[in-house]
């Protein structure tokens, strides 16, 4: 009677989503049409021009194809050869369906396919699917061959000199969603899929390198089995990769962080941080103008006003530092966990296996410490945004039924915040999360145990080994030379300087009244607006993203 119930309410979301896919895509493909009817753009021609490919691959979701669409018509309309690819239902696996809580089917699959040829068309830009470079019958193989492999073969496979095992693992972590006890068949069966999925790939960015040579591609993630794949082919290549994201702040732009870091294995390749502070700022520190912009947006995002923490519900209110009993210890540490089947852990292991691994070496540490009290703070995300199938609370629960007193877990569910807790603490540690950054900008102490973004750039202390951390931990440290104005730094960096306004699609909240927020085509046009020109000339050019 239950698993009846739960299968008509599943096609009950299936139908209310399916109309609703429906009804706004046919809305939002209305409004395109007025726009390109009553515009008509001059026919730029330069002979710079760029072979740039952006790899949507679904078309699923509108708010998605308009905001990467408006990027590739404004790099169309300044002379650049501008042309997109999406799935076509080519892939074993829908990349929509990349949880098991997700719903899916055949409907779903050709709004998807309907709307990305629509869009395309309307926009008069080229579009091609990944089925007009593979055959069926050549799937069929590649879905024969992955089927005869063994499970820990799928895991290591490397094809085209791409780590297409290690992608689909990262594909099949996100569709788990942190489960403790998968189903044996459902992680076997997704994980084989995910690579089929990763092999088509890899041949399809082989046949479209050879074929069509792009200068550039576009991606919307760096992770998983098909985005992933893709590119890391290109990359292997010498082909140049961006990956755009939508900023923390509203209506903005960001591009080519954090992950490419870890992707290309070096921050040397892309330049970043370093390049900026070195190139850009001539290693000089933030001026007052600079640094009060930067206290501002930072009291906001504190506040849970501004950035990502505005989803969190953080409150000041539901902390009671008596329960932590501070006094008692004579130091006092937090270890903040990422949300541990991110695609923000993809390659970013030092000397640890993974986050589990990680937490339980450090209470097994601190088992032994008794006069030094541990906290874990979970992230919030597994239980307020993205809701775990098991948390890392569950896990730590599983390994250890009882703690020890110096030992304490915040739980996901609790509206306290990381900041509650800042005053009180000696020395933070954290795997690569952003809250790194945040405790060094506040005269702490952090341990970085694994590859951050901000790490190895004279704030943190990065550590490569579990000896050194273990010895780290353990002594007498204090926040390094010039901590504070380092962190300081880097923060205007990202919290200011990465995240470009950018405000050519509707908020993404209004489901039927997404498109471009644009008059005409001419709001593209190069001249009329400096931030989507520098975003242009980063594309095509290479520049510094931070120089604006």
């Amino acid at each position: 009677m239950h698993q009846n119930k739960q299968g008509i309410n599943k096609q009950l979301r299936l139908f209310a989503k399916n109309n609703a896919f429906r009804i706004s895509q046919k809305l939002a493909l209305r409004r395109l049409e007025k726009i390109m009817k009553k515009s008509n753009p001059p026919l730029v021609k330069r002979d710079d021009g760029k072979k740039i490919l952006f790899n949507l691959i679904y078309g699923m979701y509108g708010k998605i194809i308009f905001w990467e669409g408006s990027l590739a018509k404004a790099l169309q309309m300044r002379g650049h050869d501008v042309k997109a690819l999406v799935c076509g239902g080519a892939f074993t696996m829908c990349t929509s369906e990349y949880t098991i809580q997700s719903v899916h089917d055949d409907v779903t699959c050709k709004h998807c396919i309907n709307f990305s040829k629509d869009f395309f068309d309307v926009a008069n830009i080229p579009c091609f699917t990944y089925g007009d470079y593979i055959p069926n019958d050549k799937i069929e193989d590649i879905k024969k061959r992955v089927n005869q492999l063994s499970i820990d073969k799928c895991k290591n496979l490397i094809h085209n000199d791409v780590e297409v095992g290690a992608f689909s693992i990262n594909s099949v972590m996100r569709y788990l969603k942190g489960s403790l006890a998968p189903d044996e068949k459902t992680y076997e069966s997704v994980l084989r899929n995910e690579l089929t999925n990763a092999i088509i790939a890899t041949d399809v960015a082989e046949k479209i390198v050879k074929e069509e040579k792009p200068d550039v591609i576009i991606t919307r993630h760096l992770a998983y089995s098909s985005w992933g794949s893709f590119a890391k082919y290109c990359m292997n290549k010498g082909i140049r990769v961006c990956y755009p994201g939508e900023g923390y702040k509203t209506n903005t732009i960001i591009f080519d962080f954090d992950t490419k870091r870890r992707f290309a294995g070096s921050s040397k390749v892309y330049g970043g941080f370093n390049k900026y502070f070195k190139e850009v700022r001539k290693k000089k520190l933030l001026t007052k103008q600079e640094d009060a912009e930067l206290r501002s947006f930072l009291d906001k995002r504190t506040a849970g006003e501004e950035g990502d923490t505005a989803i969190y519900d953080f409150s000041s209110e539901g902390f009671d530092a008596n329960l932590f009993n501070f006094n008692k210890y004579k130091k006092t540490y937090a270890i903040f966990p990422n949300l541990p089947w991110d695609s923000s852990l993809l390659n970013a292991n030092r000397c640890f296996k993974d986050v589990y691994d990680w937490i339980i070496y450090t209470i097994e540490l601190f088992k032994e410490k008794p006069d030094d009290q541990l906290i874990i703070k979970i992230h919030p995300s597994e239980n307020r945004v993205w809701k775990s199938e098991n948390t890392v609370s569950d896990y730590i629960k599983n390994k250890y039924p009882s703690l020890p007193e110096n030992i304490k877990v915040i739980s996901p569910d609790t509206t306290i915040s990381p900041y509650s807790l800042f005053p009180y603490i000696d020395m933070g540690i954290v795997y690569n999360g952003t809250v790194g950054l945040e405790m060094a900008l506040n005269d702490m102490p952090v341990i970085v145990t694994g590859l951050a973004e901000y790490g190895e750039s004279g704030f943190t202390y990065d550590i490569s080994t579990k000896k050194e951390y273990e010895n780290i931990l353990f002594n007498e440290i204090s926040p390094l030379p010039k901590q504070r104005e380092l962190a300081r730094v880097y923060a205007y960096y990202y919290f200011i300087k990465s995240f470009i306004p950018y405000n050519y699609t509707t908020a993404r909240k209004r489901t039927l009244k997404y498109g471009w927020n644009i008059q005409s085509l001419d709001d593209f046009t190069e001249g009329k607006d400096r931030y989507l020109d520098h975003v242009c000339n980063y594309i095509t050019r290479g520049t510094i993203y931070q120089d604006w």
